[in-house]
């Protein structure tokens, strides 16, 4: 895992969201599995100069070939969880050639794959053999097998080199629910100067909760300040978000007004923006020139997540591991790999449902001598709402 820093606000991109998209949860752990799931081998009747059936695909590795051939055409295939291995188990293979289209890449050490077929998507990761970690197969009528709803903190730290990214404020703060049946369920953006009680003792903003606590410290109060049971987390810092936003060619952010930097650069101009390293950042930190402040610049950021977002779609499902590829060197999870893939593919479910972006309201207060928010009944309606993992819009 790269300790680089990013941006203060960071966006997390919502790839992976999601972000990116964006790990090894605290809770809805997927069950141990089977090694393989096996399907009949249709019978086929050869001729001499017959050549069995298989699976191709431009630019993919033959040895991901030969496990989608077992997929597709009957054999055993590797699995990690025991709810992929029974989907698969029902398949009805096919009897005639197939061609595939996807990308490989590695996440955080781990070689990955996501491979198309029509409406098809299959999620991969090699450790011996390559596995299916999971996906849908409508040709082969078996639907997506079941995954657990998840909430993710995205932690935007304010490092900067050389400080360490999880021992510095935690300035960015939004959770992102996917809904397993839904697709993604909304973000909620946390304002930095949130007044609440420290898991490592005292009240304090929530930004400090990182400096005192470590992440998991910064999980335990957003937790205890929400009602929110968090399933995982990312963090990145200044250096790794504009690092990511290199990775990806910019980053597309459609605006409703021109936003001015307080370094006294115009920063977006109302319509399509492709935003480079710079400017991207710099909408990720900007409030002196918003008229609300901290709760526009949390707004901004994760409407950067959901750019982010979109920008995944439009590439296609089969594109999600190269994608991933790139992001992982610069953030941090404790996010298992499956499960980074089943919810960056959560991406491409009901793409036509809006993902709602919310910031939790508060009063401006003092507390200790500081201008902090005051989190009151409109911000425990909304986390109440994501507690499903699926805010209404």
């Amino acid at each position: 895992m790269s300790e680089s820093s990013l941006p203060r606000r960071t966006v997390l991109l919502g790839l992976f969201a999601a972000p990116l998209t964006v790990a090894a949860c605290t809770g809805d752990k997927p069950e141990q599995p089977p090694t393989t799931s096996s399907a009949p081998t249709p019978s086929t009747t050869t001729g001499a100069t017959t050549a069995a059936p298989k699976v191709t695909g431009a630019g993919l590795p033959a040895d991901l070939l030969s496990a989608l051939t077992a997929l597709y055409l009957g054999g055993d295939v590797a699995v990690t969880t025991a709810s992929v291995g029974a989907a698969l188990g029902k398949r009805k293979t096919r009897t005639s050639a197939v061609t595939v289209t996807g990308s490989t890449g590695t996440w955080q050490g781990s070689p990955i794959a996501t491979v198309v077929q029509g409406k098809d998507l299959t999620l991969l990761v090699k450790d011996k053999t390559w596995k299916v970690v999971g996906g849908w197969w409508p040709s082969l009528s078996v639907y997506r097998p079941p995954f657990p709803t998840m909430r993710i903190l995205a932690i935007g730290s304010d490092a900067r080199n050389p400080q360490p990214v999880t021992k510095c404020r935690g300035d960015a703060l939004h959770i992102i629910g996917v809904d397993a049946r839904k697709g993604v369920g909304g973000l909620v953006g946390i304002p930095r100067d949130s007044w609440v009680p420290l898991s490592s003792g005292g009240n304090s903003k929530v930004n400090a909760a990182l400096v005192f606590g470590g992440v998991a410290g910064q999980v335990k109060t957003i937790e205890r300040a929400s009602g929110v049971k968090i399933d995982g987390y990312v963090i990145t810092g200044f250096k790794g978000f504009r690092a990511m936003v290199r990775s990806l060619g910019g980053i597309v952010f459609v605006a409703s007004r021109s936003l001015q930097s307080v370094d006294g650069f115009r920063i977006v101009k109302p319509g399509t923006n492709k935003l480079d390293a710079k400017h991207a950042l710099a909408l990720a930190r900007e409030r002196k020139h918003l008229p609300n402040g901290d709760f526009g610049r949390s707004a901004n950021q994760g409407a950067l997540i959901k750019a982010g977002m979109m920008m995944a779609r439009k590439a296609g499902p089969g594109a999600l591991a190269g994608l991933l590829s790139k992001m992982g060197p610069h953030l941090s999870t404790d996010l298992t790999v499956g499960e980074v893939l089943n919810l960056c593919a959560s991406l491409y479910v009901n793409t036509g449902a809006p993902v709602p972006n919310k910031v939790v309201p508060g009063a401006i207060g003092t507390r200790e001598g500081q201008s902090v928010v005051l989190l009151g009944s409109g911000a425990r309606s909304i986390f109440s709402d994501m507690k499903d993992g699926h805010l209404r819009a």
